[in-house]
């Protein structure tokens, strides 16, 4: 049955993206012209209806939001999802919104509509997404909310909480650096503004900077940029900023993909070596630059353990059992030093 679904959605997302332009693989996703609004709209119509039919009288339902399925961070929080709910025999409903906060709030409605019992949701916008919780409360649809974590004044209109210690995530790259230079350093930050996560991660980094540094003032902000969280989008940005400023010492990347787009930059650059380059996340990918010698360091998460423990406490709390409200997931630091020790093609582990 999950099979059939998960080929039934991939087809219904072909059909509901089709008049969409997508600027890249990881940004944001162009604004459908108004000659192919009703087409979407009966795409849309017919993909609820055919989940519908699809859904097993029963069990529970679980429907998974990530805000993209083209990064591989939340492929693996969907491998996680995937994994409880064929444990639990629970049912599960995905979509891509491909990075379009207004795609993602219609396809949880359409997700609503086809009975949902509850939701891992991990925002695009944390800030904007109170209509979307709003929503899901008025539904009686249990809200874990996952990674991208809401802002506190929303806590109410979610059942749980579950995320990295995103202060941590970045404390820990902000130590590396003040441990490397510790005669201060100019850093570029290579940021994704609409994640509350990345927010907290950046302010973890200067943190530890002034917890750890003899002189914090010789570690000098040189420019924020907007990275996307994408390879692309980051390369692009990174480059501007090489040619506004020759003296940049460090890159601290909000992820891996974009820590790789930095990674081309400077070496388009003619820099390799010159600039350290770190990354957040602990990718197969960000571990295989390490191995490499084109980055220095990534805090490593646990996308697919989060995935799997938000439809664990999901299922538990509609099973009636109470769970913690908040859980902060342990993050650890992969370097030079010590990336013999991971598996450069995995992510995380389900135990505990």
């Amino acid at each position: 049955m999950k099979k059939v679904l998960a080929a039934l959605l991939v087809g219904i997302l072909t059909l509901s993206m089709a008049g969409c332009g997508n600027k890249s693989a990881e940004g944001n996703t162009e604004t459908t012209k108004e000659s192919d609004a009703a087409g979407t709209e009966e795409a849309s119509d017919a993909g609820k209806e055919a989940v519908e039919e699809a859904v097993e009288d029963g069990n529970y339902t679980i429907g998974f939001s990530p805000y993209t399925l083209t990064n591989e961070y939340f492929t693996a929080v969907l491998t996680g999802v995937q994994k409880a709910c064929e444990e639990l025999g629970a049912e599960l409903i995905y979509f891509d919104p491909q990075n379009d906060p207004t795609t993602q709030a219609s396809q949880i409605d359409d997700m609503i509509a086809s009975g949902i019992d509850a939701l891992i949701y991990i925002p695009y916008d944390s800030a904007g997404a109170h209509t979307v919780l709003t929503t899901c409360r008025d539904a009686g649809v249990k809200v874990i909310n996952v990674d991208n974590v809401i802002p506190e004044e929303d806590y109410d209109y979610v059942d749980a909480i579950i995320a990295s210690d995103n202060t941590q995530l970045g404390y820990l790259s902000g130590e590396w650096v003040v441990e490397n230079h510790p005669d201060g350093a100019n850093v570029l930050i290579v940021h994704l503004q609409t994640a509350e996560s990345c927010t907290i991660n950046v302010e973890g980094f200067w943190k530890a900077v002034e917890e750890k540094a003899a002189d914090p003032d010789k570690y000098v902000e040189v420019q924020v940029v907007e990275g996307g969280g994408a390879t692309d989008v980051a390369f692009d940005v990174v480059a501007d900023a090489l040619e506004a400023h020759d003296d940049i010492d460090v890159i601290y990347c909000i992820n891996d993909t974009s820590a790789l787009g930095a990674v081309q930059a400077v070496e388009e650059a003619g820099k390799t070596g010159e600039i350290d380059i770190l990354g957040k996340d602990g990718a197969p990918i960000g571990k295989h630059a390490i191995s490499e010698g084109k980055m220095v360091q990534s805090s490593a998460q646990r996308p697919t353990y989060m995935g799997y423990l938000g439809v664990k406490e999901a299922v538990a709390l509609l099973n009636g059992e109470t769970v913690d409200f908040q859980t902060s997931i342990e993050s650890y630091s992969i370097t030079a030093d010590n990336i013999g020790e991971f598996d450069l093609d995995a992510w995380d582990s389900l135990e505990e």
